[in-house]
């Protein structure tokens, strides 16, 4: 029975540790995250971005997409863990949604966050931006 114990809890201290562990950064992750920042601030002044939305909604739907690119550099450039990108990812998705109300507009944003999950490292949003785009939450994360 002891054993049992210490070896359950090794697990569960291991697992933690794993949520924590600074995730292993892509060489050229900064270079790309500052590309494609300056490609989505050059959306917002040419107003390129998300065509069906009004004309009014599309700066401040710019203006996170450009916040949350700045929040992956920012995350890169200290002790990158999966749970901080991911922990930002809900937080853009989260401004976004009120704002995106059709797929399309919804696909194109998070088309935007593949992006910088693929420069980062990270294969899969756990399901976030799927939940984004079908305008479900994922409020239970």
């Amino acid at each position: 029975m002891r054993l049992f114990l210490l070896g359950f809890f090794t697990l569960c201290a291991l697992a933690g540790q794993a949520q924590t562990t600074a995730l292993a950064v892509p060489e050229k992750a900064t270079a790309k995250l500052e590309k494609l920042l300056k490609q989505t601030r050059t959306a917002v002044e040419a107003g390129k971005r998300a065509s069906t939305l009004p004309a009014e909604t599309r700066p401040v739907l710019n203006q996170i997409l450009v916040q949350s690119t700045r929040e992956f550099l920012a995350i890169t450039a200290g002790k990158p863990t999966k749970d901080a990108y991911l922990q930002s990812l809900d937080a853009g998705l989260a401004r976004l949604a009120p704002l995106v109300p059709h797929t399309d507009d919804r696909a194109q944003v998070a088309e935007h966050y593949q992006d910088l999950l693929d420069i980062v490292g990270l294969e899969s949003s756990e399901g976030r931006l799927t939940a984004f785009m079908e305008g479900s939450t994922m409020a239970a994360r």
